[in-house]
């Protein structure tokens, strides 16, 4: 069967094999995790190397503040100008580990304290992060987000938060053996465009949430049928 895999590593250490339908150039992967336990809770983002240098730019449009090492990696520190938000960043080799806080920065050392928490271990597939046992935080939720160029956008929540995403009725049938299911976005429901619904594409092993994406040079059957050929697959660590 024609396509193409990719074999991505989740912040639980899990390891998801996502098939796709085709080759189209996969633009971005990302990585959403948060932890909580006791007074412990802050959600991450993961995203490749630069990823902080574009979040910044192109989507919160924030100036660099600080810039200081943790456990011997680099972590930087950007804010907005008017002080509302803060972005701090730490790189490793292949990904970077990123959170926000509402406000001005907080100090150097509570960011320090902050990623002192953390056990990182950096892989090209993925960024493997939990918290350090004594802070009796555990992981809450994980997701895997995708970007296909004139395709769409890909995310695969973590195993336990998988079922919460599948409907109760039975779905149609796709033809990597799972289901395929149809739900319109929050006030479309009974429009006749396929933009404004949701898509979920579970099989044995895992469930996918699709966005189509518009404009991009295929019609509405192909971008269905790319749909069609999803499978999303976990293994445990």
């Amino acid at each position: 069967m024609a396509g193409s895999a990719l074999k991505l590593m989740a912040p639980s250490g899990d390891r998801l094999a996502l098939r796709l339908a085709d080759d189209a150039r996969v633009q971005a992967v990302t990585t959403n995790v948060r932890f909580v336990g006791g007074a412990y809770s802050r959600a991450f983002q993961i995203g490749s190397r630069g990823y902080h240098e574009f979040v910044r730019t192109h989507m919160i449009k924030a100036a660099p503040t600080d810039r200081f090492v943790v456990k011997g990696r680099e972590t930087v520190v950007a804010a907005t100008a008017d002080g509302s938000m803060t972005i701090v960043t730490l790189k490793e080799r292949y990904h970077e580990l990123m959170t926000f806080f509402t406000g001005p920065p907080p100090s150097r050392k509570k960011l320090i304290g902050l990623f002192d928490t953390l056990e990182i271990q950096d892989h090209p597939r993925g960024m493997r992060v939990r918290p350090e046992r004594f802070t009796q935080g555990d992981t809450a939720t994980e997701q895997v987000a995708v970007m296909v160029a004139d395709r769409g956008t890909i995310v695969v929540p973590g195993q336990k938060q998988a079922r919460n995403l599948v409907p109760k009725h039975r779905g149609k049938s796709t033809r990597r053996g799972g289901e395929m299911w149809r739900v319109p976005l929050p006030g479309r429901a009974g429009s006749t465009s396929e933009h404004d619904y949701l898509y979920v594409v579970a099989g044995a092993k895992g469930a996918a949430e699709v966005r189509i994406a518009q404009g991009g040079g295929l019609d509405t059957g192909a971008l269905l049928d790319w749909v069609d050929g999803i499978d999303a697959a976990w293994n445990e660590a």
